[in-house]
């Protein structure tokens, strides 16, 4: 034999079968802060702090979006006793609500109707409405007449709210938005302004009303002011003014009084926060839907297929509601079947996918997907994989492009201490050493929020650790070249890409010793193609970006050939570690001029047999 070349490396990291020597040659026996790509192992790009760095232990509660009415990106968190928003002029996070229980942990569910862009942010202390022209302010929306307080989601223009205190197992809905019912809206005409700013005399009727659709009339100049919907104002005579939709507050740049027009809504009323309904219940009133059975409490919602999913810890619920409104079948879709925590779930274009951890010593990443009838049915993912090497009761989880991403913990840590990024079409499970509480994508950036201080980061961005090195390494399996024979090799042989700045180290290990260092790969090395680059980080390299940064970075390809020296051996373990900042991928392993020897034992293991039948004598 005098050549063993492996490529395509990126079949991810396999630990079923445990034994490293059955594992296809392509694959990992274990990695960390190496992504799996179409034919090669890439290191994973960094992560970047959002925003002041808090120093206080603790743990990012609530994570989310809203958008305004021209597609501005707001990002909110829950953090201690504060929700917050992200101001991008200042780099700052700003509060909106406080003195909320510190422990509890929060949803933020964005919502657009004809009364404008939203986010709810929903615990259990209550419901914040927040309209995303003006994310400092808010209205709260609690009410023991009206809703309730817990988790929620909106879908199908309702709102679903569950782990509610006392009713951990029902299934509470709310009216049907009659957005598209302009009686639900009141409209206010002609009220008189005062000069440069005031307020809108709605709010003074009732704390939880928020107005919309303004025109404004200057009484001198006649000149109009339009409400452009995003929290400002546009006259006819090239002045502007400012409105806060939440508080009513307005302001002009021209002095003077005058009248103005707009409506106001209170979503208390026939809308997402008002759960009521009648004796005899309508088609578009709220409901509560029970869903007893079993007993475990209801851990998240999620809509999929014209239902909607209550996944429970042992069980998931379906109900689906009449086209009428009136009706609804409301079934125990599934048994054995669940999920640790009520952020261990996705719905995807493909199905849910969830971490089941219903059989408690045999955890399992499923998707719950259309058969041939249109029913959903649970199909496990990535069996090549041990779950149960690690501990989900606080796993959070989202998609990033064809990524099923989420987080879990080692048995040595209290909190979430990995994230794991699972290929829906390669079928590859990768791990990344990054802190995940709460999970969050938007306009292809992800974001999580640490699980040990409260802080936000983007993650996959770039290519430092917020300033430092990327934690990584990537073992090979252990190979055995397909004999029994000793051998030796005097030549590795490694190809790939690797930008100017960044240094991988190459160990290797034999039968089971320590590894060993046996050469440096150099981003500035003689066997790196200097005079010919590529910009990593663009669509340009590989067949997709794992990132969504516009960051690049020069990257050049690199054949480099390590002389070395080795014992006979039985099996050999390889292993890369990127010590630099900047960028590296490996697409080719290649064990040059392997020699064979007889078929022996290595040394190491050879000792002399105990050959008496009784066994009392040794070493003959």
């Amino acid at each position: 034999m005098r050549e063993a070349v492996n490529k395509d490396l990126g079949k991810g990291i396999v630990t079923i079968p445990a034994d490293p020597e059955l594992i296809p040659r392509q694959s990992s026996q274990d990695s960390v802060g190496w992504i799996s790509t179409d034919g090669q192992i890439e290191l994973c790009k960094g992560r970047l702090l959002i925003g002041a760095e808090e120093t206080t232990s603790g743990s990012v509660k609530g994570h989310g979006f809203g958008y305004t009415v021209n597609g501005t990106t707001i990002q909110f968190r829950k953090i201690n006793t504060k929700i917050q928003y992200y101001n991008t002029t200042t780099s700052l996070w700003v509060n909106i609500v406080t003195g909320l229980t510190s422990s509890a942990e929060y949803t933020f569910s964005p919502y657009q109707s004809l009364a404008g862009t939203f986010v709810y942010a929903t615990g259990i202390d209550g419901i914040y409405k927040i309209c995303t022209a003006n994310p400092g302010s808010f209205a709260s929306m609690y009410d023991s007449t009206k809703n309730y307080k817990g988790y929620s989601m909106i879908a199908q223009s309702r709102m679903s709210m569950w782990n509610v205190k006392g009713s951990l197992t029902t299934h509470f809905l709310s009216y049907t938005d009659s957005a598209q019912d302009s009686t639900v809206y009141t409209s206010v005409s002609a009220e008189a302004t005062t000069s440069l700013t005031g307020t809108l005399a709605f709010k003074a009727g009732d704390a939880k009303r928020t107005c919309f659709r303004l025109v404004a009339t200057h009484t001198v100049s006649g000149e109009v002011f339009t409400d452009n919907y995003d929290g400002t104002l546009t006259g006819t005579l090239g002045n502007t003014g400012t409105i806060n939709y939440c508080t009513g507050a307005y302001t002009f740049s021209i002095a003077g009084v005058g009248t103005v027009d707009y409506a106001w809504e209170n979503s208390n009323v026939k809308g997402v926060t008002d759960f009521t309904f009648s004796g005899t219940r309508t088609a578009l009133q709220g409901d509560v839907v029970r869903q007893d059975e079993g007993g475990d409490p209801i851990l998240n919602i999620v809509y999929q297929e014209g239902s909607y999913y209550s996944v429970k810890s042992r069980s998931v619920y379906r109900l689906t509601i009449a086209s009428t409104g009136l009706t609804f079948e409301n079934i125990l879709f599934r048994n054995s079947i669940g999920m640790p925590y009520w952020r261990s779930l996705v719905a995807t274009n493909k199905g849910i996918v969830l971490m089941d951890t219903s059989k408690l010593d045999k955890p399992q990443l499923t998707i719950l997907q259309k058969n041939l009838t249109d029913n959903l049915e649970p199909f496990v993912l990535a069996n090549q994989f041990d779950f149960s090497d690690y501990t989900w009761d606080n796993c959070s989880m989202s998609t990033f492009g064809e990524f099923i991403v989420f987080s879990g913990r080692t048995s040595d840590s209290s909190i979430n201490n990995k994230l794991f990024m699972y290929n829906l079409r390669r079928d590859t499970v990768d791990v990344l050493a990054y802190q995940a509480k709460t999970i969050a994508v938007d306009s292809g950036l992800i974001y999580v929020g640490d699980s040990f201080t409260d802080n936000v980061y983007e993650i996959l961005s770039g290519f430092d650790d917020d300033g430092s090195t990327i934690e990584n390494y990537w073992i090979s399996n252990d190979e055995r070249f397909e004999t029994e024979k000793l051998k030796k090799v005097k030549k590795l042989r490694i190809k790939g890409l690797i930008s100017r700045d960044q240094d991988l180290q190459v160990y290797v290990s034999y039968d089971n010793d320590a590894f060993q260092l046996v050469g440096t790969i150099l981003g500035d090395g003689g066997y790196v193609d200097l005079d010919s680059t590529f910009e990593i980080g663009s669509q340009g390299i590989g067949s997709s970006m794992i990132g969504g940064e516009t960051t690049s970075i020069d990257g050049s390809f690199y054949l480099a050939e390590l002389k070395i020296s080795t014992p006979k051996f039985r099996k050999r373990t390889i292993k890369f570690v990127a010590v630099g900042i900047g960028y590296v991928a490996i697409n080719m392993i290649d064990d040059f001029n392997v020699k064979l020897f007889q078929q022996r034992i290595p040394s190491k293991y050879r000792v002399k047999q105990n050959v008496s039948v009784d066994g009392t004598l040794t070493d003959q």
